[in-house]
């Protein structure tokens, strides 16, 4: 069925093509005559003349061509049985007829980057359906997604297709190619919406909504919040050195040993008052920070106004149950122990703080609260506790704001909270959506930041907000989500041993790669082979901007320049970076290119060492001042604010650990001995990598704490 269906939208493009054909050449006419008329010299006229003779006579054949490659790539799709492994992108060979490597490469590289902007407009103008197309062939072929890259109608697939007929033409004057596709773009790719709309509706009876629902990657059974960028608890690496589930009867066990033996007189003439009554007298009851302090009050305001509820003035007293009253001190000395040290920011503690009440009444209704370490009572902590880490008032405290979407989460838990543990995983949702929008604020470009020279680790980063603060010499107002600090430590990890690099390739690595890094991070995550792959495309993208020595060093990078572009393009294109920007760093990139394959200097120079040795010295040299990479700080700086910082780099040739704030942005430098002196002096103190889950963490100080009383007693 999957090879009618697939052949059928080969026939709606065959439909519309006769159309857009005769006006493309209709215009290439009208175009190249005019220009043989306003040539200067026999040469041009003859090289516009012969290209529109060409032309003409062979349209009928190019666009029957150009079909026949397009159903031949929908014929491929349909006849796999298992998704593709991952291959180069085949470019236009690299040995022809031109004897000259250097006007080989120019004319090639011009047609590749034409080609490449035609796809990324295309791309960004139909992005919508063709995000819709590719759902619909993923359920469809049910092997796997099905992307742009394997989408036999995408517009990479079809401005390729188009290149290929015309290279079985005769061999034209790039100025020629140049009319041709511009007018391509005009007269095809921009008309194609119509094309585009009708094959998804005609996909859409083909692929039910569950396999839809399944290509997208969400669960069937339950609609769910954008996350895209932000893996969900189950996706996170398992860490069973942190995880701790315990339960609840062994914690009963220790909870007993504590108490006095002689309690069950404090009781005698109280009513047992029933579970579900507890849970409305809590509803009326809430946890305010201390008046005075600020900080959110203990464990023991809590209980002193649930004794103050049950033994209301002028009628019955009641009691808890043993079962109730056992389920309410561990929550409360679960929260003692969460909201105990400085790795959560006060302001956050005292929002943290009033989810005693519904984290007490999910407990009396579910008991797994303490034993399934993916609870999701205990995934929103977690998660809330790991971005709250690097959260300093420099972040404000505005709706917008962490701060703002940490309060009106537990807002919602105090108002909603009906015992029903799937509240806990809407509102973690919500949470991790509201981080992703967070990340791709942050992942935004700037378009026209000046080069800045490199100095080791001494980077402007663009992307993260420029020149790098020396923290020994000067104050800062400043405050790394782990995945952002994670890759903005790859990319100076894999720039660090260059001496020198074109200012053109740092901004493609941090306005537009950073992104991409970012994306596989939260979504396939640091182990995967694809963060390799983007880690090793860094390493290729230097390499082919470093000077050639030999002809056979310009031929092979000559080779590798489409796939590496098409790399580029494409990937910059799926986390949704501007077309144009990504237009014109491929052609500033051909620029450094051409000036390499024609024996230029230009490129970048490595620094004393080769890049691999260089890291592995670097890897093998310890963090000075007890601090490791991913660590954050809490340093109180010269102009008298506190601000956190993470710790994503370190350089001991330069005896440099570079940081950078939650959201990745303002980098901020310390020598070893300047963190020292800071750290001795007290103002900066290490607070960890906040890796480890918050209500673990919690859960395991209690278990430490009720253990250690037991033994005592």
């Amino acid at each position: 069925m999957r090879g009618r269906v697939v052949a059928d939208c080969v026939g709606l493009l065959a439909e519309r093509l006769p159309l857009l054909w005769r006006a493309l050449f209709a215009k290439l006419d009208d175009a190249l005559n005019d220009l043989a008329d306003k040539s200067t010299n026999d040469l041009s006229y003859r090289v516009y003349f012969d290209a529109r003779a060409i032309l003409v006579k062979q349209r009928q054949r190019l666009q029957s061509d150009f079909l026949r490659r397009v159903a031949q790539r929908a014929g491929h799709l349909v006849g796999r049985n298992r998704a593709p492994e991952p291959k180069p992108v085949n470019g236009v060979g690299a040995e022809s007829a031109f004897g000259d490597l250097a006007l080989l490469a120019e004319s090639e590289l011009e047609e590749i980057l034409a080609t490449e902007n035609l796809v990324s407009k295309a791309e960004s103008r139909y992005r919508s359906d063709l995000m819709e197309i590719d759902l619909r062939l993923s359920a469809l072929m049910g092997w796997g997604e099905v992307g742009l890259e394997e989408n036999p109608f995408a517009p990479s697939a079809l401005c390729h297709a188009f290149r290929d007929t015309l290279a079985a033409l005769p061999p034209f004057e790039p100025s020629v190619k140049l009319v041709v596709y511009k007018l391509f773009d005009r007269h095809v790719m921009d008309r194609l919406g119509d094309f585009y709309r009708t094959c998804a509706r005609h996909l859409e009876p083909f692929s039910s909504e569950a396999a839809i629902l399944s290509a997208r990657g969400r669960p069937t059974s339950t609609p769910a919040m954008p996350t895209r960028g932000i893996p969900s608890s189950r996706e996170r690496p398992s860490s069973s050195s942190d995880s701790l589930s315990v339960p609840f009867d062994a914690l009963r066990t220790l909870l007993a040993r504590q108490r006095p033996i002689a309690t069950a007189s404090k009781d005698s003439g109280r009513v047992k008052i029933a579970t579900a009554e507890l849970l409305a007298l809590l509803d009326n009851l809430d946890v305010a920070p201390d008046p005075v302090t600020g900080h959110p009050a203990g464990e023991t305001f809590l209980s002193e106004q649930l004794s103050a509820a049950l033994s209301g003035e002028g009628g019955p007293r009641y009691a808890l149950a043993e079962r109730d009253e056992d389920t309410l001190d561990l929550v409360f000395l679960f929260f003692e122990h969460l909201l105990a040290g400085g790795a959560i920011p006060d302001p956050i503690k005292v929002l943290i703080g009033r989810m005693q009440i519904p984290v007490a009444k999910m407990a009396l209704l579910d008991k797994t609260f303490f034993s399934d370490d993916t609870h999701p009572a205990r995934v929103l902590i977690n998660n809330i506790g790991r971005a709250a880490i690097g959260w300093s008032d420099a972040d404000g405290r505005d709706a917008d704001s962490l701060f703002g979407m940490i309060e009106r989460v537990i807002e919602r838990l105090l108002l909603d909270f009906d015992g029903d543990p799937k509240l806990f995983a809407r509102l973690d949702r919500y949470f991790r959506a509201f981080l992703a929008r967070e990340v791709a604020r942050g992942a935004g470009v700037d378009g026209d930041t000046p080069s800045l020279p490199r100095e080791g680790l001494s980077i402007g980063l663009r992307s993260a907000g420029g020149v790098i603060v020396d923290a020994d010499r000067a104050g800062v107002s400043v405050d790394a989500d782990p995945a952002q600090t994670q890759v903005a430590g790859a990319l100076a990890d894999r720039l660090a041993p260059y001496a020198q690099i074109p200012g053109a390739v740092e901004v493609i690595l941090y306005e537009g790669w950073s992104a991409v890094l970012l994306a596989i991070h939260r979504t396939r995550g640091a182990d995967s082979p694809d963060w390799q792959a983007a880690l090793e495309l860094i390493d290729r993208l230097l390499w082919s901007v470093t000077a050639k020595r030999t002809a056979e060093e310009r031929r092979q990078l000559l080779h590798r320049i489409p796939h590496l572009l098409e790399t580029l393009r494409r990937q910059l294109a799926e986390v949704g970076c501007d077309p144009r920007l990504t237009a014109r760093w491929l052609g500033e990139l051909q620029t450094l290119h051409l000036d390499v394959l024609q024996g230029s200097a230009r490129g970048a120079v490595l620094g004393g060492s080769d890049a691999e040795t260089e890291r592995s010295i670097r890897a093998s040299s310890p963090v000075p001042c007890g601090c490791a990479i991913g660590d954050w700080i809490d340093w109180a700086c010269p102009d008298g604010g506190r601000v956190r910082l993470n710790l994503v780099a370190w350089n001991p040739a330069r005896d440099e650990l570079l940081f950078f704030d939650r959201q990745g942005r303002r980098p901020t430098r310390f020598s070893a001995r300047g963190l020292a002196e800071a750290i001795g002096a007290g103002r900066v103190s290490i607070l960890g990598n906040g890796e480890t889950p918050l209500a673990d963490q919690a859960l395991r100080a209690m278990l430490t704490s009720l253990s250690e009383v037991s033994f005592d007693g």
